[in-house]
């Protein structure tokens, strides 16, 4: 903690030095919105840990949707491991190669099976094609990265490798080696880029949104049914 205040207070003054300015670390990190052309949707290289009853959501979405259950393998909700554990379940991923030279070397060529051959969600599609929220069907981890959470209030993304939770001796880290995740000088603070995300946070009295406590299929399906019927 000492060590932690006494970087604060050195950082503090050289600000003052270069303009004069106080330092606001309340806006770090800086961020940039996703731009799927230049990243290929690599936040998705490893599926999504989903949190309790969105996997039996997803299940019943899927059997009720047969156009979407075309584009899934047969398991594509599976067992989770971290460092050799057990970590959870999570969607499914395919191999799939990425173009981009600056593909992180730590991450495996695969992607998540819920999303197409560009990058995009299928889960995301079906809601916009709707006239619905594009998150409707989402899963929160998907819909909220890289913003955190604080027992529902927004809390603030990882500010770079050495926060970063994940980040081992074998692996780098996952959130800053993310175009969406990572800290940019030119980018704006995190509550400003991550506006819709935090918006979304504060309209859930409880999460997950999907599934209880959230929202059923039945309830989204008739939704959608409506959002069809009587487009915006």
């Amino acid at each position: 903690m000492y060590a932690l205040c006494m970087h604060c207070c050195a950082v503090k003054a050289l600000q003052r030095l270069c303009d004069d300015a106080p330092v606001n670390n309340d806006n770090l990190p800086l961020l940039s919105r996703c731009d799927l052309e230049q990243c290929e949707g690599r936040c998705c290289y490893d599926g999504v840990y989903l949190l309790p009853a969105e996997e039996e959501f997803l299940r019943e979405l899927v059997a009720r949707l047969p156009a979407l259950r075309a584009t899934l393998p047969a398991e594509f909700i599976v067992d989770g491991y971290w460092e050799g554990a057990y970590f959870g379940r999570k969607t499914a991923t395919r191999p799939h190669e990425y173009r981009s030279a600056d593909f992180p070397a730590h991450f495996s060529r695969t992607r998540c099976v819920f999303a197409d051959a560009k990058g995009y969600c299928e889960l995301e599609k079906l809601a916009r094609s709707s006239g619905m929220h594009p998150w409707s069907f989402k899963p929160t981890t998907c819909w909220m990265f890289p913003l955190q959470d604080d027992d529902g209030e927004p809390a603030a993304p990882v500010s770079g490798p050495e926060d970063d939770p994940y980040r081992t001796p074998d692996y780098p880290g996952y959130a800053p080696c993310v175009p969406c995740g990572a800290h940019r000088d030119g980018g704006r603070p995190w509550r400003e880029a991550l506006r819709e995300e935090i918006e979304h946070l504060a309209q859930a009295p409880e999460l997950p949104m999907l599934g209880a406590p959230g929202h059923t299929v039945d309830e989204l399906l008739a939704q959608m049914s409506r959002a069809k019927k009587n487009p915006a």
